[in-house]
């Protein structure tokens, strides 16, 4: 099973605030590719993301979520786990052929060391957050190399550029 990471940041890799939500408003062209990519594979979510995304996710996603809550009740239909371990078995046991991780910044940093893929959205300006920031991990130490790219300009919607990156894992 393949295991992808996806996530927009900016250049300083901030993905969002302990508050939760992007310190940014949606950019269409990041949404769509972003469901353009997950759509019909395995999500892996941390329980507060999952909370933050809930409706974003139609029929055709199956969200695996990842908490420390074990008296965690979510809304709907979802798999929960306590455990990477026990997320793996789960979505192998049920023949995924890939599992997305979309975050939060603990679930990005417990996964990217066994990450197949990352798939990163790079906002090319920076931007603050009102309480503590959240971060995606580093990536240039490890072994990945950059496969495929889509660089924007300026547009109306935003007053800077971004690059879409996709990022394999060299020694996998």
């Amino acid at each position: 099973m393949k295991l992808s990471l996806i996530a927009a940041i900016d250049e300083n890799k901030l993905i969002g605030s302990a508050e939760g939500g992007l310190p940014w408003q949606g950019i269409e062209q990041d949404r769509d590719h972003f469901r353009s990519y997950v759509r019909g594979k395995g999500l892996l979510l941390g329980r507060k993301t999952y909370e933050e995304m809930e409706g974003w996710f139609g029929l055709d996603h199956r969200p695996y979520i990842l908490t420390r809550n074990r008296n965690y009740a979510p809304k709907s239909q979802v798999r929960v786990a306590f455990s990477f371990d026990e997320i793996i078995r789960t979505a192998e046991k049920e023949a995924e052929n890939e599992l997305v991780v979309c975050g939060g910044a603990a679930i990005y940093e417990r996964t990217i060391n066994y990450a197949d893929l990352i798939i990163l959205t790079i906002l090319h300006t920076t931007f603050t957050v009102e309480s503590e920031a959240k971060y995606f991990p580093d990536w240039h130490s490890k072994d990945f190399i950059e496969i495929k790219r889509q660089d924007f300009s300026p547009s109306a919607e935003r007053d800077f550029g971004m690059s879409i990156l996709h990022l394999k894992c060299a020694t996998n």
